[in-house]
Formats: structure tokens, sequence, C-alpha cells
């Protein structure tokens, strides 16, 4: 098929180039134009509504008077740039929409599931913490006690001098503990601060993705319709 340029049709029909563009607009249904790079181009048997119209103008008509009458002369055609795509092409594009919308939501689950996880570790290790804290003070209670006892040695069992000695070093033992589950919390807590971030970044990803891959379908429903 050969395709002419407004201007190649203007020299053609020897209509001014001003007014077949002006043609070209205001009947582009008719003449089956096509987007080549920057220039549209119309085919060589557009050439006859181009001197239809140029007929009819000259016999006074106005422009809906002549869209009328080439409906009734010519087929209507459709834009080749807006044309429908293939089924294939258009199952295509669906599948890689799908595709990429699964990954997002994918992540998006891994990551919620990763944050469910790091915050029941750190309410248990809080819970720890809490029984550790109770631990100290009794402890704190019963050495006090201790302490208010008489200091000599028929007044004090052994056996209570071993016992107070073993409750000091399960003492600092708790206390050591105590402090790593601190630390390690503290640790975890600056993770979940990472991941949460990640969280809110992967759902406004997610959004995104929504409404490309809701924008694509509604343009594909407008192509195929």
């Amino acid at each position: 098929m050969n395709w002419l340029s407004v201007a190649e049709i203007a020299k053609l029909t020897r209509i001014p180039a001003p007014t077949a563009r002006r043609y070209a607009s205001l009947f582009k249904d008719f003449l089956g134009g096509r987007k080549m790079g920057r220039v549209t181009k119309y085919p060589e048997e557009s050439i006859v509504v181009f001197e239809r119209i140029s007929r009819m103008y000259g016999e006074g008509r106005v422009t809906s008077e002549i869209e009328d009458g080439l409906r009734t002369e010519f087929p209507r055609t459709i834009d080749v740039d807006h044309a429908p795509q293939p089924p294939a092409a258009q199952q295509e594009v669906y599948a890689e929409l799908a595709s990429s919308f699964n990954g997002v939501i994918g992540k998006v689950a891994s990551c919620m599931e990763v944050i469910a996880n790091q915050k029941s570790i750190i309410d248990q290790q809080q819970e720890d913490i809490q029984k550790l804290k109770t631990a100290f003070v009794m402890l704190a209670r019963s050495q006090k006690k201790m302490k208010e006892l008489p200091t000599g040695c028929d007044v004090i069992p052994e056996e209570i001098i071993e016992q107070t000695q073993a409750l000091e070093k399960k003492d600092a033992e708790i206390e050591e503990m105590a402090l790593k589950l601190t630390f390690d919390t503290s640790d975890l807590k600056a993770k979940l601060q990472i991941l949460e971030s990640e969280l809110v970044r992967l759902r406004k990803d997610r959004r995104e993705m929504e409404k490309y891959l809701q924008d694509k379908i509604e343009r594909l429903k407008g192509v195929s319709s």
C-alpha cells in the first residue's frame, strides 16, 4: 500500500495544503490515517475522499452535511494507532501485569510475616524482662532481711550463709541475662523499624501497581470496544 503525506495529497489533488490539513483533521474517521514517526500519512485511496470533500464544500455544503454524505458513500475507518491489539498481545500484556502485581503482593505478604514474627519475639522478651524485674525485687528483699539478721556465727546457720551466697550469684546471673535481653530487644526494635519502613514502601509500590494495572486494563477495554 502506498502511503502519502498531506502535502503529497495536496499536490496530487491541487487542494491547498492548509485546506487539505483542515480536511484531514475534520474527517479523519473517513481517511484511514496512520502515524509514521512524527508524520501522519494516508493511503493512496484516500485521495478520492479528499477530492469528494473539496467538491462538497464547493457545492456550498457545511461540515455536518459533508460528514453525513461521506458516511453514506465511504466506510468509516479507525486510526491504525488506536486499532485493537490482537488477542494474543492482550493476553501477553495481562500476564505481564499480573506477574508484576503478584510479585509486589508476595513481597508485602512476606514482609508482614517477618514483622509479625519479630513483634512476637519482642513481646516474649519484654515478658521475660518483666519476670526478671520481679525476681530482682524479691532477691533485694531477701538480701535486706539477711543483712538485718545478727552477725554472730552462732546465730546465722551455715546453711543460710550458703543460700545467701548462692542467691547473690544467681542475682548476678539474672542481671546479666536481663542486660543481654535488653540489648537484643533494642536490636530487634531497630530491625522492626527498618522492616516497617520497607512495608510502607511496598504498600506504596502496591498502590502504584494497582493504579497502573487498572489504567492499563481500562485502556485495553477502551481499545477493544
